[in-house]
């Protein structure tokens, strides 16, 4: 009966959990169009609830807050776990998580951008 002690290669212990943060990453990714689903029928519903139409554009700036900020962090859910998930991928060595990284912080960049272009200008 022979038995080795060979000691796992350098980076054994971290590529181990890469594969499910890469996992989870593009999930996050995955979903993110329906969490915009989600978050667009949240604001939709709080601005009917405080008796305004969104196109109308009539509404005083704390209605638009009230109903634009929880659909804000609902889309924002799915890009933070892919930045997150993608990042902790990537520092455990898989680089390939780069990708669902950069997707996740683009469009929630994005969403962030065209909420405060739509307060401002309006």
């Amino acid at each position: 009966m022979a038995t080795t002690n060979r000691a796992p290669h350098v980076g054994a212990h971290r590529t181990r959990g890469s594969g499910s943060n890469f996992t989870r990453a593009w999930i996050a990714v995955g979903s993110i169009p329906l969490f915009f689903i989600v978050a667009f029928a949240v604001g939709e519903g709080l601005y009917a609830l405080l008796g305004y139409k969104p196109e109308e554009a009539n509404e005083p700036l704390w209605v638009g807050l009230v109903a634009g900020v929880p659909a804000i962090v609902l889309f924002l859910l799915p890009c933070a776990a892919a930045v997150w998930f993608g990042n902790k991928a990537r520092v455990a060595g898989r680089q390939a998580a780069l990708l669902p990284m950069l997707i996740g912080a683009v469009l929630g960049l994005w969403m962030v951008v065209m909420n405060v272009v739509s307060v401002v200008a309006g």
